[in-house]
């Protein structure tokens, strides 16, 4: 069955891909399923609800805006949205469609953003770019778009829409559109020309959750989408990172919430590195004495003092240096150790 006949079965039947993979094995194309004595409910409504004008009116919008379609069953779909709960079993794109295949981290928070909010997210996605992940988000005013233009210098994008992948949404973000098209991926799971509907975007949060083995916070209200996302998250196993913000500004609450629930805090830029299991190439190229001393664990100032014959003030100086450049850290022991 082609991918246009699935995309059509998914719209008009609501089938999910257990139900579509028992019909795709026994029909071969729609007009067969059309002219059967399938009478479950769900076939049922497809054989009343299908409209025929469907496929050719898709078919028209995928040659214009050249585009494609992907299916839980081809080879290119992405792994990480199969293991999630709800995976959706037709996807459009536009763009690379082989970045869905690689190491990707959920960067999501509020259309609203403070500039600090803004500044983190630039200086977040930098690192994660280094790392050699490739940024998800929304597309949304704010840190979304944010995430996707930093992402773009030097890297690589995915923008998952609650449109269509041919409608640009929000319209006043056509050339940040534009650019992930041309150095990113765009896709939906809604047919070609689907416009902005608030009952997709929870439905786009999951498919951004679900591409991502991590999904990061920066900034967002109690009352988002970006916390939707990230419960999505934590449902299906994967990591939760929030970075903590301002207690009087609304726009940090649900940040702040999310980590007193147990997300890792975004506590040093430096540090990403080490909550991803990396080891930092700007850390890997210091060759500094002091760093040595730790080379068997964490150390007191105590301990550095008599290891090093130095006075407490001169080894505090040299610490808080340290610590600045995100070399080390201080433990909740007050003893240091290097990142």
């Amino acid at each position: 069955m082609e991918n246009l006949e699935i995309l059509a079965l998914r719209k008009f039947g609501r089938f999910n891909v257990e139900e579509l993979e028992r019909i795709i094995k026994r029909y071969s194309c729609i007009n067969e399923l059309l002219h059967s004595d399938e009478n479950s409910g769900k076939a049922t409504r497809f054989k009343k609800t299908f409209n025929p004008a469907f496929l050719e009116e898709q078919d028209k919008r995928l040659q214009k805006c050249g585009g494609g379609i992907i299916t839980y069953w081809d080879a290119v779909y992405p792994p990480s949205l199969k293991e999630t709960h709800d995976p959706p079993p037709v996807l459009m794109y536009l763009g690379n469609p082989d970045l869905l295949k690689k190491k990707c981290v959920a960067v999501v928070g509020t259309r609203k953003a403070t500039t600090y909010g803004l500044s983190m997210t630039e200086k977040i996605v930098d690192e994660l770019i280094k790392m050699g992940m490739v940024v998800v988000s929304g597309m949304a005013f704010g840190i979304d778009s944010q995430a996707h233009k930093t992402a773009l210098n030097g890297g690589y994008t995915i923008a998952v829409l609650g449109t269509g992948v041919d409608v640009c949404y929000p319209a006043s973000n056509s050339h940040l559109y534009r650019e992930i098209i041309k150095k990113g991926c765009i896709v939906s799971e809604f047919p070609f020309g689907t416009s902005a509907q608030k009952q997709n975007f929870p439905a786009r949060n999951r498919i951004i959750a679900g591409l991502a083995s991590s999904t990061i916070v920066v900034e967002a209200p109690l009352k988002s989408g970006a916390l939707i996302t990230s419960t999505i998250a934590a449902e299906i196993g994967r990591d939760v990172l929030a970075l903590p913000g301002d207690v009087n500004r609304r726009s940090s609450e649900g940040c702040n919430m999310l980590i007193s629930c147990g997300a890792h805090p975004i506590v040093s830029i430096p540090l990403l590195w080490t909550m991803f299991g990396l080891r930092s190439p700007q850390n890997a190229k210091v060759e500094d004495p002091m760093l040595d001393l730790f080379s068997n664990g964490p150390l007191s100032i105590d301990e550095i003092a008599e290891l090093t014959n130095s006075q407490i003030e001169d080894i505090l100086s040299k610490l808080t240096e340290l610590e600045i450049e995100g070399k080390i850290a201080l433990l909740p022991d007050g003893r240091y150790n290097k990142i």
